[in-house]
């Protein structure tokens, strides 16, 4: 590990990213042999009390300070001066959110990490290189289905990720994905699939599995918006790369690779017509549009049926 200074400075606006570094830069002081600290940047006074208090005992103090930037930024001057000439055995850690004035004060005194959460269509990347930094290597398209299974908070991802890794050997490929992760996460996975092939009796099939796992009516929905309003780009979208694609959306690849696998079952106006369906069982799901007089899985079958029913482009493709 390259030289750690005593002042190190974490900004992130993501939580996991940021205890990622934390633990890193944690197990450094402990590896010395110092002893750790909590203090909130509300309590400003007791930081600098604690930076200024050698351990009762010898040995060393990591002091683990987190909070708001904004807290600290009227004591950034002082944050400066004790990170020139910090006392022996006591180091410090700021975990707080992104702040100019700091990073611009605390500068070369401090080592100062800024972490950027990765965007939707960057999330499978991140996952890759995550795993790879255990050891262990995960097919783009495999990081993709988990993704999808598991959701885009990266500390979820992180958690299945590792799931994977003490289950398995070798490259994690997507069929060992959905094989580990079948249930109403990699079910949401296939009911995706099979409902923009307009097998509705699969459909249903897969719907009713996800409900009676305990899927949320308004996940499902989610996705399924997320899903049609690919579909609808990919229509338009010519030979645009997946991945560029969903980037201009804010979607997983997943959305826009299944789109142009089977969106062509849909004519525009089934597309619209798919919208308008979503829209008014969205408003039933939430209580309005007969929504208390229907339960909610009543709603959800109903819309399935008919955005996965005959339509003109389904009909066509049995003659």
């Amino acid at each position: 590990m390259p030289s750690v200074k005593a002042l190190t400075l974490i900004a992130a606006g993501n939580e996991y990213l940021a205890s990622l570094e934390l633990e890193r830069v944690r197990a450094h002081w402990e590896k010395k042999g110092y002893t750790i600290e909590e203090v909130d940047t509300e309590d400003v006074q007791g930081l600098l009390y604690a930076l200024d208090t050698p351990a009762l005992f010898g040995g060393g103090r990591f002091v683990v300070v987190r909070g708001a930037a904004a807290d600290l930024e009227d004591s950034a001057e002082r944050l400066a001066a004790w990170a020139e000439s910090p006392p022996e055995g006591i180091a410090a850690v700021l975990v707080v959110d992104r702040s100019a004035k700091l990073r611009k004060v605390l500068g070369a005194r401090a080592d100062v990490i800024e972490l950027d959460a990765p965007k939707p269509w960057e999330t499978a990347d991140w996952l890759v290189k995550f795993l790879k930094g255990r050891g262990r290597v995960i097919k783009k398209d495999a990081a993709e289905a988990l993704i999808e299974a598991v959701g885009t908070d990266l500390r979820d991802i992180a958690t299945s990720a590792e799931q994977l890794t003490m289950a398995t050997t070798g490259t994690i490929g997507v069929d060992t994905v959905n094989k580990l992760f079948r249930g109403m996460e990699s079910a949401l996975y296939t009911f995706l699939d099979v409902l923009l092939q307009r097998d509705r009796a699969a459909a249903l099939r897969h719907l009713g599995a996800l409900m009676r796992a305990g899927e949320h009516p308004l996940v499902i929905m989610q996705a399924l918006s997320k899903q049609f309003r690919a579909v609808a780009a990919a229509r338009d979208a010519g030979r645009t790369p997946a991945a560029a694609l969903a980037k201009e959306l804010g979607v997983a690849t997943g959305y826009v690779n299944r789109s142009y696998r089977h969106g062509r079952n849909f004519d525009a106006g089934e597309i619209r017509r798919a919208f308008r369906l979503l829209a008014d069982a969205d408003l039933a799901l939430k209580g309005g549009l007969l929504g208390e007089d229907n339960p909610p899985e009543l709603v959800m079958e109903l819309l399935v049926s008919e955005i996965a029913g005959e339509g003109r482009m389904a009909a066509a493709r049995r003659r």
